[in-house]
C-alpha cells in the first residue's frame, strides 16, 4: 500500500526550551534523524511540518510550514495531509524516540475504509502516532476555521478504528512508541530507557 510518513516538528517547545527534533539521546544522532531513518524503510514520501522548515532542508525530504498558523497539532496534521500525495498517511510527533516499526506496519495494513486508525493506550487515543486518510481533511478544516483544536473532537466526527492495548502489546509490550519528550525530566527518562534497550 502506498502511504506517506508525516512528522510534526512545529511545537513551541516552551517546557523543554530547546528544539525537540534535534535532541540527542546517544550524543550522536538526533530524534529527527532516528525517525527519518525508520520512516525511510517504509515510506516513499516523507513530510516534515515545522515552523522553521529551513532547518530540515538538509535531510532531503519535503519540509513545509503550517498552512494555517498557530493551530497546534491539528494544524500540523492538516498541513501534512494537504501536502501529501498519498491517500493514506502515518503521522507522528518529532519527540517520540522509541517508534516501533512493526507496529506502524501493522496499523498501515488495516482496511482503507477508515478515516483514522489509532492506538488506544490505557483509554487514551494516541493522536500523534496514528494513520490518517485525506478523507479527514474537510472535518479537520471545519474545526480549524472554528478554532476547535481538540483532535479528540475531530475523531468523534470521523470513521475511526481503534487498536486496543492487548493488540498493541503484541508489537510494543511496554508501549514505548507513545513515549514523548516534553520536559527535562522526560529527557532524562528517555536517556535511561535508551541505555537499557541498546
Amino acid at each position: 500500500m502506498k502511504a506517506s510518513g508525516i512528522i510534526l516538528a512545529g511545537g513551541k517547545n516552551t517546557r523543554i526550551k530547546t528544539e525537540k527534533a534535534f535532541i540527542q539521546l546517544n550524543g550522536k544522532t538526533t530524534l529527527i534523524q532516528n525517525t527519518l531513518e525508520l520512516f525511510k524503510k517504509i515510506f516513499p514520501e516523507i513530510i516534515i511540518v515545522s515552523n522553521n522548515p529551513e532547518a530540515y532542508l538538509k535531510f532531503d525530504v519535503k519540509a513545509v510550514e503550517d498552512l494555517i498558523k498557530n493551530k497546534g497539532p491539528l494544524g500540523g496534521i492538516f498541513t501534512g495531509l494537504c501536502f501529501s500525495t498519498s491517500e493514506i498517511n502515518f503521522i507522528v510527533a518529532c519527540d517520540m524516540p522509541f517508534l516501533n516499526l512493526d507496529l506502524i506496519k501493522y496499523i498501515l495494513q488495516k482496511p482503507n475504509d477508515y478515516d483514522v486508525v489509532i492506538p488506544q493506550n490505557n483509554n487514551q487515543a494516541e493522536t500523534l502516532f496514528a494513520r490518517y486518510s485525506k478523507k479527514a481533511l474537510p472535518v479537520i478544516l471545519s474545526h480549524l476555521i472554528e478554532d476547535e483544536l481538540k483532535i479528540q473532537d475531530v475523531l468523534s466526527k470521523l470513521k475511526v478504528l481503534k487498536i486496543g492495548s492487548q493488540e498493541l502489546k503484541r508489537f510494543d509490550p511496554e508501549h514505548l512508541s507513545f513515549f514523548n519528550i516534553n520536559t527535562q525530566e522526560d529527557l532524562k527518562k528517555a536517556k535511561d530507557i535508551y541505555s537499557k534497550h541498546r
